[in-house]
């Protein structure tokens, strides 16, 4: 408010006297703040304005006023009512016009910075952003990240060395994790495990689909799912959270924000522990071992001066884990072993921005980050050590952003930076280690009220395959107040990983070995001199060092308003990627067991079609449908001898598009929430996959109709209390009717929980 009125002041001291061609003013929203980006039109004489950060506005009216003076003012902002006003110029003595818009009910107090390295408008970015807020992630009862991910359209939980993410039809390893920005790091076997991460500190989550290697580089090839922490706007607060729940699961949550004129902290504590489950009676190891974990963040921001502010964040997580295993002697008995296993993950970013002048900010930080795994196996009889491996990765990344905004019509952001990546691993000789050196740029052109055009690309210079250029463009159209439109298409790719690379493993329980591209020359001699190899399969002299897959992406979507209560949502992509790297055997050793390497073998597509429909049934009710149909397939050939038309015998390569594994047709969900001012609360949430090919059992490489895992359904319950203020009691249930399968660890069965929370 104080904003507004000194605005408002100066405008009034500084106008020019007398001056009836001339209209200033300011857009407020309904608590008096300015409101940017608002487009002003005078349709009398086609000129249009758009306001500045501070909401004032003046248009220089060029042309015959008429003899009655009056102008028919419009203004309108994507989240607000449009406003028409009718003015009479001689009547506004040079005053200061005050324009106060309405909320629409689509509102959108949500800003996002994923989709553009700059805070804009949900509403306002040209390419399709899913938001899911902190509100929804407390009403749900999710405590992971896997848990709310897997409630959202278009996404899938995936198992494969834990619980990842799988975007429009693309596996795990193709989306990019970040927390505040800042990529999280320590894939197995390409899987970024969401379980890691707890949810309870978070403001909100941001979901872009589609490749965004133009922005974020390397593994955003499907996507990026971002973050953001939350930061509290009060002097001192804090808050605690319990919850318990089946297999002696319990999360405990503390947070504290201390806000002192130009300093702002935030502290965050979580401690969630489980006694694990076993989906299989027959075997003696856990689906998932005992453990128990903990995360440590804390966030500080102080403004040096008005125009320089350093801020900076750290978070560290460890784990340990207990399970059983087994081995089977040379004379077949079986011996159990002990399996103990701990995880590091430590990340921090300080960072100093500064606004040069108005309209130009930089920004120039450094994150550091490394993740540490151990596994140690002893025989539970004799304490003896089967086997110990440790494996640690570093990463640094100094990085410079600079964002322009020359006119209200142009933005631009452009950064530099360096990413230094290392291994230190028993499976990794030589401690390799990666050097990118990245550039990018974008530039968004809003022409009009009704069109904003967004283009923009990367470079990425890598230490170990070939440079990459990634560009991107997109629109944003508004048809009409109700109709969105969104299209972009772009190139992303993806890197090859270490394993990919440098592996050097040799499995000493199942008996098979795994070298990298760069590492399997020498493997396979090595192996030969042994005496362990006992058929070549592919000559190690036509063996070539892989390269980075990558693809081309189109999304095209709409969002339409069909009443003031009920929003459409619909967007239809598709994506050919090439050089897709897989494993397959290139050897086979003198025990039956196959030795493996990487090659660019395959070519691949997705397309579809995402579909959510939202209703705002009243303050109290919204509900929501979502859908996914997704085709994804894969490039097989094959060489065949057959009988050519003159009779010859001839070898001819045949190709055809093949399904993938573990990829559903159909999806959906099912969501309703329910709050009322009393202090009750309540949500019923639906979740279905389809059926999908989870293994070849007959080694064709594509799925079969007698290889599908049959079609499920999940639904989660929650129903809540605010006991007083600020204290809230929540009861649910997650998998209701009790959906079990072994190939879904994910999945333990039904599961209740209790949860208590308080702020102060």
């Amino acid at each position: 408010m104080r904003s507004f009125c000194l605005i408002s002041f100066l405008m009034i001291i500084f106008s020019k006297s007398a001056d009836a061609q001339v209209i200033r003013g300011i857009v407020v929203d309904s608590s008096k703040q300015p409101i940017e980006d608002v487009h002003l039109l005078a349709e009398e004489f086609g000129q249009t304005i758009i306001t500045g950060g501070d909401g004032s506005f003046q248009i220089d009216l060029n042309g015959d006023l008429g003899s009655n003076g009056l102008v028919t003012l419009v203004a309108s902002r994507v989240g607000y009512e449009p406003k028409k006003i009718k003015l009479k110029l001689n009547e506004l003595d040079n005053s200061v016009l005050t324009v106060e818009m309405k909320d629409y009910v689509y509102e959108s107090e949500t800003v996002v910075v994923t989709a553009t390295r700059t805070r804009r408008d949900i509403e306002e970015v040209t390419i399709p952003v899913t938001v899911v807020t902190g509100r929804q992630i407390q009403n749900s009862g999710s405590v992971r990240l896997d848990d709310i991910l897997g409630e959202q359209t278009g996404l899938q939980i995936v198992n494969d060395h834990g619980s990842g993410i799988q975007v429009q039809g693309f596996a795990s390893d193709y989306t990019l994790i970040m927390i505040d920005g800042n990529p999280v790091i320590g894939r197995t076997a390409g899987t970024l495990d969401l379980s890691r991460i707890s949810v309870r500190n978070v403001k909100q989550i941001e979901i872009v689909k589609g490749p965004s290697s133009a922005l974020w580089g390397s593994d955003a090839l499907a996507g990026v799912i971002n973050i953001i922490t939350e930061n509290s706007v009060e002097p001192v607060s804090a808050a605690f959270t319990t919850r318990y729940g089946e297999n002696s699961n319990l999360d405990l949550s503390a947070d504290l924000s201390i806000k002192r004129d130009r300093w702002n902290n935030k502290l965050f504590v979580n401690r969630n522990s489980s006694a694990g489950y076993s989906l299989n009676p027959n075997s003696i190891s856990q689906t998932v071992p005992e453990f128990s974990n903990y995360t440590f963040s804390y966030n500080t921001e102080f403004g040096l001066s008005d125009r320089l502010k350093f801020d900076a964040s750290a978070r560290y997580f460890t784990e340990t884990q207990n399970n059983l295993s087994s081995i089977s002697s040379s004379e077949g008995d079986q011996q159990i072993l002990n399996s103990d296993a701990s995880q590091e993950d430590f990340v921090a970013n300080p960072r100093f921005i500064y606004t040069l002048f108005d309209r130009l900010n930089v920004e120039l930080g450094w994150m550091t980050s490394f993740y540490k795994t151990v596994s140690d196996l002893e025989f539970r009889d004799s304490g003896e050590t089967y086997e110990y491996t440790e494996f640690n990765q570093y990463y640094n990344k100094p990085e410079l952003q600079v964002t322009y905004r020359l006119t209200d019509q142009h933005h631009s952001v452009f950064g530099t930076g360096l990413v230094l990546e290392d291994l230190d691993a028993e499976r990794y000789p030589g401690q390799p280690d990666f050097i990118t050196n990245f550039v990018y740029l974008q530039h968004s052109w809003i022409p009009s009220q009704k069109l904003e055009v967004t283009g923009g690309f990367r470079f990425d210079g890598h230490s170990e395959y070939s440079s990459q250029i990634s560009p991107k463009f997109s629109a944003r159209y508004n048809h009409t107040d109700r109709i969105q439109l969104r299209g972009s298409i772009g190139r992303g790719f993806k890197a090859p990983e270490f394993r990919q690379l440098f592996l050097n493993f040799n499995n000493s329980t199942a008996g098979y070995s795994v070298f990298g591209s760069s590492t399997v020359r020498e493997g396979i001699e090595r192996l030969q001199n042994e005496g362990n190899i006992d058929q070549v399969l592919i000559p190690i002299t036509s063996l070539e060092e892989i390269k980075a897959e990558s693809s081309w992406a189109a999304n095209l979507g709409a969002d339409v308003d069909l009443t003031d209560r009920i929003r459409w949502r619909v967007n239809l992509f598709r994506n050919n990627v090439k050089d897709l790297i897989e494993t397959a055997p290139i050897a086979r050793k003198t025990n039956g067991q196959s030795v493996f390497s990487y090659f660019n073998l395959h070519d691949v597509y997705t397309q579809g079609i995402e579909t959510e429909l939202r209703w705002t049934v009243n303050s109290n009710i919204q509900a929501s449908v979502g859908y996914q149909f997704l085709d994804a397939k894969r490039l097989f050939e094959e060489e065949r001898t057959v009988q050519d038309n003159q009779g010859e015998i001839v070898t001819r390569t045949f190709s055809s598009y093949e399904p993938m594994f573990n990829r559903s047709r159909h999806s959906g969900n099912v969501k309703l929430f329910y709050d009322n001012a009393a202090g009750w609360g309540g949500t019923i949430r639906g979740m279905y996959r389809g059926e999908y090919g989870l293994y070849d059992s007959n080694g064709n490489g594509f799925v079969n109709s007698s290889e599908f895992e049959p079609s499920h359904m999940v639904w989660n319950m929650s129903v809540s209390k605010e006991l007083f203020k600020d204290y809230n009691l929540q009861l649910g249930v997650d998998n209701l009717f009790n959906h079990r399968n072994i190939n879904t660890p994910n999945l333990p069965g039904r599961i209740w929980y209790m949860e208590a929370s308080a702020r102060f």
